[in-house]
């Protein structure tokens, strides 16, 4: 049984997030003056390379005990999914530049490859750009890449955020649930309070009010506040029971805050490893494969 004690995350983390809370600033400017930017293809967007100052010890330690990780795992380096703390940023820049609504983001999934571990104490290079625009059935499926390493290893993780925004002609369709015949063993569970949202704010500076301010969160789709997907694939990553070298999920259904016991389980066919969360509902919230 994994359970996961209230931890207290400092307020002066905030000062680490500058660029995540003034790309979530410009989505707010965007939305209140209800502008659309000229349409401006996805394929001109330019690359973003730049170099950044690693997150403080204080705060990879703060985020390492959030997420439930074995301790000393992560003794000299970073997460691989705390890509989110400066990667949400640098999504948002390039996203910036096109005419999709960004306040109205659906947050889809995650794609890993590790090929190295992220040290410590040592400056970040990173490369972002737009990979794939897919526009279908009223739905335009966004793919943001997502490259980390330092200057002498530049390609440490490479991260995929996949997201959607819903457009004009987008219709409504119900989807029909498909059976799973898969042997699941479970690995482990892990709960959340109603104040986790607030304190994975906190880590990643990702500060959506869907994910915090309860009252703001009942005039959304959910109904009520949800965990970060990101937050759900960090504690979920955490529970796998070997070392991860690539894996790619998506985000069925919302954890509502708070949720108990949501368990973590593996199945193993014909050589493919899968991983799925179960809610304490019975619903699958997460889906994917991994190696």
């Amino acid at each position: 049984m994994f359970t996961i004690r209230y931890q207290q995350i400092p307020l002066h983390f905030l000062l680490e997030h500058q660029s995540t809370l003034a790309g979530l600033g410009q989505i707010g400017l965007r939305t209140l003056k209800k502008t659309t930017p000229r349409a401006l293809d996805w394929q001109v967007v330019a690359p973003i390379i730049e170099v950044i100052d690693p997150p403080s010890n204080d705060l990879i330690e703060h985020y390492v005990k959030w997420t439930g990780s074995k301790i000393n795992k992560y003794r000299d380096s970073i997460p691989p999914h705390m890509v989110s703390q400066w990667g949400v940023s640098f999504a948002t820049r390039l996203l910036l530049q096109t005419h999709y609504p960004l306040s109205q983001v659906i947050n889809q999934g995650v794609s890993l490859k590790m090929n190295g571990k992220i040290p410590r104490n040592e400056k970040l290079m990173i490369q972002a750009k737009i990979a794939q625009v897919d526009e279908r059935n009223g739905l335009a499926r966004v793919s943001v890449q997502i490259i980390t390493g330092t200057i002498s290893q530049p390609d440490l993780v490479e991260t995929i955020l996949h997201m959607a925004f819903i457009l004009p002609t987008f219709k409504k369709v119900k989807r029909t649930e498909t059976q799973e015949h898969k042997n699941w063993t479970a690995q482990g569970e892990w709960s959340v309070q109603s104040d986790d949202g607030f304190k994975f704010a906190l880590l990643t500076g990702d500060f959506n009010p869907i994910h915090w301010v309860g009252f703001l969160a009942k005039f959304s789709n959910f109904g009520q506040k949800v965990l970060h997907g990101f937050g759900v694939f960090a504690k979920s990553f955490e529970l796998l029971p070997e070392e991860v070298k690539q894996i790619d999920v998506r985000f069925l259904k919302p954890v509502k805050l708070p949720s108990q016991h949501n368990q973590v389980e593996t199945c193993t066919e014909q050589s493919e490893k899968y991983v799925r969360v179960v809610g304490s509902a019975g619903q699958v919230c997460l889906m994917g494969q991994f190696k």
